[in-house]
C-alpha cells in the first residue's frame, strides 16, 4: 500500500484548508449577492415598465448563453479597464461567479413567481393589499418554497464551478491540489481522492441546509 504520510502531514492538510476557506468564502459570497440580485433582475423582467423589463431580459439571457470561464476572463482583463479600478483575482472571481449565477437564479425565481396560483393573488388585492404588501406576504414566500429545491441545485453548481476561478490566479481548493500533486512523489490520484470527497461533503452540507429551509417555509 502507497504511504501517504505526504499527503496527510500537517503542512499539507493546512495548505489545502486554505483552498478550501477560499472556495468556501467565493462561494457563500457569490451565493448572497446572485441570490438579491436574481430578485431584482426577476421582479424587473416581470415588471410593466417595458424598458426595465427589456433590460433585465437582455441581461439575463445574454449572461445565461455565454461560458462561466468568459465571464471571469471578461471580470479580470476587461472589466477593471471599463471601470477604471484595478480589481484582484479574488475580487474579480467574486463578481464573475456572482454576475453570472444572479441571471440563473432570477429565471428561478421568475419561475416561482409564475407558479403561484393567480387565485392568492385576486384574494389578496380584494383584501385591499397593495402590489408590494401582495409581493412580500404572498408572492415571494410561496415562491421561494417552490424554487428552493432548484436553488440549492443552482447554489451546488456554484460552488463547484468557483474551481474554474484558478485561472485567474485564485488559489482555491482544486488549483492547490494540482501544486500538491505537482510535488514528489507526483501522484495526482490520491490528491483529487481527497478533493473530491471534501467537494461531496461540502455540497451535501449545502444540500441539506436547503432541505431545512424548505421544511420551514412550508
Amino acid at each position: 500500500m502507497t504511504d501517504l504520510g505526504w499527503l496527510f502531514n500537517r503542512g499539507t492538510l493546512t495548505f489545502l484548508a486554505g483552498g478550501l476557506g477560499v472556495t468556501l468564502e467565493l462561494a457563500a459570497i457569490a451565493i448572497a449577492v446572485s441570490f438579491v440580485a436574481g430578485i431584482v433582475l426577476a421582479l424587473g423582467r416581470l415588471s410593466r415598465f417595458r424598458p426595465l423589463s427589456v433590460a433585465a431580459t437582455i441581461y439575463i439571457e445574454g449572461m445565461r448563453a455565454l461560458p462561466v470561464l468568459l465571464v471571469i476572463f471578461f471580470s479580470y482583463f476587461a472589466l477593471p479597464r471599463i471601470i477604471g479600478v484595478k480589481l484582484d483575482p479574488f475580487a474579480a472571481g467574486a463578481i464573475a461567479m456572482s454576475a453570472f449565477t444572479a441571471a440563473l437564479v432570477a429565471e428561478i425565481v421568475r419561475a416561482g413567481i409564475l407558479a403561484v396560483p393567480k387565485g392568492l393573488v385576486e384574494a389578496a388585492h380584494s383584501q385591499g393589499l397593495s402590489n408590494a404588501q401582495i409581493l412580500r406576504i404572498v408572492t415571494l414566500p410561496i415562491a421561494v418554497r417552490q424554487m428552493m429545491p432548484a436553488l440549492v441545485a443552482q447554489f451546488v453548481t456554484l460552488l463547484k464551478d468557483t474551481s474554474l476561478t484558478a485561472v485567474i490566479g485564485i488559489l482555491e481548493l482544486t488549483r492547490r491540489g494540482q501544486i500538491v500533486f505537482a510535488q514528489p512523489p507526483f501522484q495526482p490520484i490520491p490528491v483529487f481522492a481527497l478533493i473530491a470527497l471534501v467537494y461531496f461533503t461540502a455540497n451535501f452540507g449545502l444540500a441539506q441546509i436547503g432541505r431545512r429551509l424548505e421544511t420551514r417555509t412550508l
